[in-house]
Order: C-alpha cells, then structure tokens, then sequence
C-alpha cells in the first residue's frame, strides 16, 4: 500500500487526486495551502514527517496566467522555488515525486506534436516560472545521493465538469443566448482532469514505473479552442451562434503557444494505455457530470 501526499489538494487537478483516498493500492493524503505552504521550508518539513508518504505529487502551481505577468514575486515563489524546495526534501528523505508541468514552456512555433527532447522556449512571467520549476526538480534529484524516483508530467488545456475552466464557461455563456467568438488559431488537445489524475495514480502506484525524467500526457487531438468550444455545445445540444476568431482580435497581457498539442504516445505505451481522442474523452466526461 502505497502512501501518497497530494499538495494544492483543492484545486482542479489536486481535488481530482483527492478522490482516490481509499484506494485499494494506495492510501492518498491531500493537503491545500494552509496545511502546506511549499514555498516555506519549514512547512514543508513539518508536512512530509507527520505524513511519511512514499511518493508526493506536487499539483500546487499558480495558474493565472495573465495575472503573472503583474504578479512576478508570486508566480516564480509558487511554480519555481516551491517545487525546487519541495522536491530537495524528498529526494532527502527518499521519497518519490511527481510534479505537474505544462505546454507553456514551449514557445509554440512547432508543426508537430512537442517531445520532451524538443527546446524550451518560455514566452511569459507564468510560463517562465513553470519552466523553472521543472528545472529545480531536476537539479534536486540530480544532486540527491538517496535512491528516489522523479517525473515530471507536462500538460495542455485541462478542464474539468466543476470548477472554472474553459468548459464550464463555454456552458454558461453558450447558454446566455448571446453570440460567441472563440479563437481558432490555437492549435491543442483537451484534457479532462478526472482520467489525467487516474493516469498519475496509476503511475505512481506502478511496480516498475516509467523512468524518472520529463513526460508528456495528452489526449488524440488535436483541435482548436473553436473546435472544443464547438464540440461542448454539440455535445450538449446547445444551439449556439458561434464564429471563428483570430488571437489577435483577443489580445491578452500573456502570450498564447500557437500550437500547444504534446506527443504523449511514450507516457501512454510506458503505462500500458490507449490514448483517447479528444472528443470522446468529452462527451464521456459531460455523461458523468459530477
């Protein structure tokens, strides 16, 4: 039975974790902010050795993407020091991590599905910060004398049926009435939290695990925020004045990857699974409804 500590336990992808306390192979702690400050040492300390786990997933990150870009200090605090400084701990104490990274590290200019071989290229305060983080994890484990086992996971457009995220509010304003604009040139694939978090759970569970390293997760896609906009109306019989539109016609204080869709056939076959194409995973997610 494996002990598994989940940080950030509240938010989209930790609470998702969360719901596998109970399992019949692993015994899952989620702890929010208040419980765990990965940026405080001390915290972080006093966290692992009243839990003991064997592995931590680390799903705690600062993800107002635009708001970095005025919110520097705390955006690198949360998604650079606090990984580096939690991931140091572990690999001290010996214990396994998992940290969750993201397509923003990459500048988007690719033609093909992203590698983790394949150069970063940050573009912004947030995407800067993440890629940061990857890097601290990897020096502590590196500089690490204990036997202990790292990944980090690299995702794109997580969404989730609760919460706030792109599908929630695709559903309210499709259902306002009211025409809608969604760009078109963004190029990705939708990935719904709740089998993201079953696939990290089965991952950190496994016997013989992928080897420690950089991985990409990912769906068959890909398609673009106009497309997943368009397939949740469908999907949800919601008729819907919908048109194409251009990111410049939406500027945003952060830059946007163009195209932001990560190969993650390697992650897949090292776990034994199939990828799901994009908008099957949707419609299965939007039945479940919960």
């Amino acid at each position: 039975m494996r002990k598994v500590l989940v940080t950030g336990g509240r938010g989209q992808l930790g609470s998702r974790l969360a719901e596998h306390a109970g399992g019949d192979v692993a015994m899952v702690y989620a702890v929010d902010r208040s419980e765990c400050d990965i940026t405080n040492p001390q915290s972080i300390a006093q966290t692992l050795d009243a839990f003991e786990p064997h592995v931590v997933i680390n799903a705690a990150a600062y993800t107002a993407v635009d708001q970095a870009e005025s919110d520097s200090d705390q955006a690198h605090a949360i998604n650079a020091t606090g990984p580096e400084l939690l991931a140091r701990a572990c690999a001290e104490r010996g214990i396994d991590f998992l940290h969750i990274s993201t397509d923003y590290v990459f500048d988007g200019t690719a033609q093909q599905p992203y590698t983790p071989l394949d150069p970063t290229a940050p573009q912004g305060v947030y995407a800067a910060s993440k890629l940061s983080g990857e890097e601290g994890v990897q020096r502590a484990f590196k500089a690490s004398a204990h036997v202990a086992r790292f990944w980090i996971i690299r995702v794109a457009w997580l969404y989730d049926v609760r919460g706030s995220n792109f599908l929630q509010t695709m559903l309210r304003l499709g259902r306002s009435g009211k025409a809608l604009k969604v760009v078109d040139d963004q190029v990705g694939a939708p990935t719904a939290a709740r089998p993201f978090a079953e696939c990290l759970m089965e991952l950190v569970t496994m016997n013989n695990p992928p080897e420690s390293g950089i991985w990409h997760y990912s769906t068959l896609g890909p398609t673009t925020w106009y497309g997943f906009a368009d397939a949740i109306f469908k999907a949800q019989a919601l008729n819907v004045d919908l048109s194409p539109c251009t990111t410049e016609e939406f500027p945003t204080p952060a830059k946007r990857p163009a195209f932001s869709y990560l190969d993650g056939a390697p992650l897949a076959k090292a776990l034994g699974r199939s990828q799901v194409p994009w908008d099957l995973e949707l419609k299965k997610e939007l039945n479940r409804k919960e």
